[in-house]
């Protein structure tokens, strides 16, 4: 290794304080606030409406295993300066195979994203009924693309992780609220025990544990996406890359190596804060369901429980409750709309500069991600528009797509130990063992989501 001096190191100290490590914890805050809106909005307060406390359990269970294989996936860009995708691309085709099934992915992902642009224009509907489902989801989608076709990740950041906080701090509110409904009932719901039979997902038992487990926490779009996050942040080895300059890892001095070690830990932690806001959201939504949907005995199904929770609200606390919670809504189906599709599409961008299409053809990268924004949100529009199916959309993107991110987990893994440089290599036994662990049950869930979700898409569809 060259012993260059600390002057001349190549990347730079990572934080070494409270406030210096906030100001990178932005691709984590996209991260969160593009997941809140997904399974969690969905599944979380239906677990809370049909089951009560029963089961909030899953929470800190799931949302504190599934992050560390999210965290070796930053963790490996951060480390190397290539994408896991990047890498999976220069593999045999044993790991290659990945790559073309994460990239389709993002065809898959826009499909599940007609249920979350249905959500998002209902919710808005809720607020101003004078305006149709079908223009709020012109409205939505028409902001989306203003928003993330400036192609700038610090404007992406700064709107994700304001809605974030608007969104915590709202349901935190209507949760707290209630708190003298589920506050007796909470110690008993933290004791693991086997769930019961949730009729608006159609599971129960174990196979609502590996439900949950599926749609609680890192899903596939903002997994995938939160690598871009991190690369646009210019965190470790994509400095250098981003400055132009050529660096090579065999060559890398001791500090610079120690450097490294260090933005790892910063991934970590990144990692960890946002579990904990996932958690805690998680089980802020799931106590507002179990204080007021089932204890009214509501049981709703599908996109219906979004607007009975409202209506319960209204009802118990007065309209103003049932605007915050929809607001709170709008901005959580927001974000998860505008950071995977900045994230996705710039997954495919990489994509095609690996297969060299900007050396082969006039156009331009700006050109492609641009293209690729208005795809991703034509598919989930046009599906909306024409289909009026969301929860078979839902049904069929689960099950085209419902190993990847287990996949991803263990492939990332085998990558990380093949690094060459020993001490860049993972080194917290406990941290391996849990993204094994969630790797393992990811595909297992995906599997069983997979097969419930063909299921589903028989039944709507009267097969």
């Amino acid at each position: 290794m060259s012993t260059e001096t600390a002057s001349e190191t190549r990347i730079s100290e990572p934080p070494s304080n409270l406030k210096e490590f906030l100001s990178y914890m932005g691709p984590a805050w996209v991260f969160t606030a593009s997941q809140i809106g997904g399974g969690e909005v969905l599944s979380v307060p239906l677990g809370g409406a049909y089951l009560g406390m029963e089961g909030i359990w899953l929470i800190p269970l799931i949302t504190f295993t599934k992050i560390f294989g999210q965290y070796y996936l930053v963790r490996y860009g951060v480390m190397t300066g290539d994408t896991f995708l990047d890498a999976l691309y220069e593999r045999s085709w044993a790991l290659k195979w990945i790559f073309y099934y994460v990239f389709l992915g993002g065809l898959i992902y826009a499909i599940g994203l007609s249920g979350h642009l249905g959500e998002t224009a209902g919710a808005f509907n809720s607020l101003v009924p004078a305006i149709s489902n079908t223009w709020w989801m012109l409205i939505t989608v028409v902001a989306g693309l203003l928003v993330v076709g400036m192609r700038s990740y610090n404007l992406i950041e700064k709107l994700a992780t304001s809605l974030l906080w608007i969104f915590l701090v709202l349901i935190a509110f209507v949760s707290l609220s209630t708190m003298n409904v589920w506050g007796p009932n909470l110690a008993s719901g933290l004791v693991p025990s086997m769930p019961g039979r949730v009729e608006g997902l159609g599971v129960g038992g174990m196979a609502f544990v590996l439900t949950m487990f599926g749609w609680i926490g890192a899903g596939f779009g903002p997994t995938v996406s939160y690598v871009w996050f991190a690369k646009d942040k210019v965190m470790g080895m994509f400095e250098p890359l981003d400055k132009g300059i050529e660096i090579d890892k065999y060559d890398l001095t001791d500090e610079e190596i120690s450097h490294l070690k260090g933005w790892g830990d910063i991934v970590l932690w990144q990692n960890m804060l946002s579990s904990t806001i996932l958690a805690v959201f998680s089980f802020f939504m799931w106590t507002a369901a179990a204080a007021t949907l089932h204890v009214q005995g509501i049981q709703p199904s599908g996109f219906t429980v979004i607007p009975e929770m409202a209506a319960i609200f209204t009802t118990q606390f007065g309209q103003w409750s049932a605007t915050l919670f929809l607001l709170t809504t709008v901005a959580a189906l927001f974000s998860t709309l505008i950071g995977p599709m900045y994230g996705m599409s710039r997954l495919w961008e990489d994509a095609f500069a690996l297969h060299g299409l900007f050396e082969k053809y006039p156009i331009t990268r700006d050109t492609v991600f641009r293209m690729t924004i208005v795809l991703f949100a034509v598919i989930p529009l046009s599906l909306n528009l024409f289909l009026e199916a969301p929860l078979i959309l839902f049904a069929l993107s689960g099950a085209l797509f419902a190993p990847a991110v287990g996949l991803m987990y263990l492939a990332v893994m085998y990558m990380s130990f093949d690094i060459d440089i020993d001490s860049l290599s993972p080194t917290r036994k406990w941290a391996v063992g849990l993204a094994l662990f969630a790797g393992i049950v990811m595909i297992i869930s995906g599997v069983w989501e997979a097969r419930s979700s063909l299921e589903t898409i028989q039944t709507l569809l009267g097969l």
